[in-house]
């Protein structure tokens, strides 16, 4: 089991509260969290539609609420899915490129988790850096 700062336990709670908010017609509820560079946490949760493409994910609508407040860079990211899903929790390919489009470093940490009943199922959890799930993003 990985070890947690207060901070990611923190990030982990904040992506909870979004998972619980989000809205979902065809795939699976998910909850995100970013902590900016101003120390604020803000949350996000998957929003869908029938049509696929209007919808948003949890990381990119919780880095737009960061963004939306002043916040254009972010430290580190939280990602939680219902324990239902049976795959792993992470971020997708477009999610993991409007991190890095955001990011203070490429070493950002990306933890992310399940939950089950309303609480965040610690075992579950795994922390890794952008650069590892992306390792060559799109830059200017």
């Amino acid at each position: 089991m990985v070890r947690l700062g207060e901070t990611e336990t923190k990030l982990l709670e904040t992506a909870l509260k979004g998972l619980e908010k989000a809205y979902v017609l065809w795939s699976f509820p998910v909850g995100a969290a970013v902590l900016a560079e101003d120390g604020q946490t803000y949350e996000g949760g998957n929003i869908e539609s029938w049509i696929s493409g209007l919808g948003i994910c949890a990381e990119r609508a919780a880095i737009n609420h960061a963004v939306l407040h002043g916040n254009r860079k972010i430290r580190e990211v939280a990602v939680i899915i219902s324990s239902e899903h049976k795959g792993e929790s992470r971020p997708c390919g477009s999610c993991l490129q409007h991190i890095s489009d955001f990011a203070e470093k490429p070493q950002i940490k990306i933890v992310t988790a399940k939950a089950e009943n309303g609480k965040i199922l610690f075992e579950t959890v795994q922390v890794k850096t952008l650069a590892e799930l992306l390792p060559f993003p799109y830059r200017k």
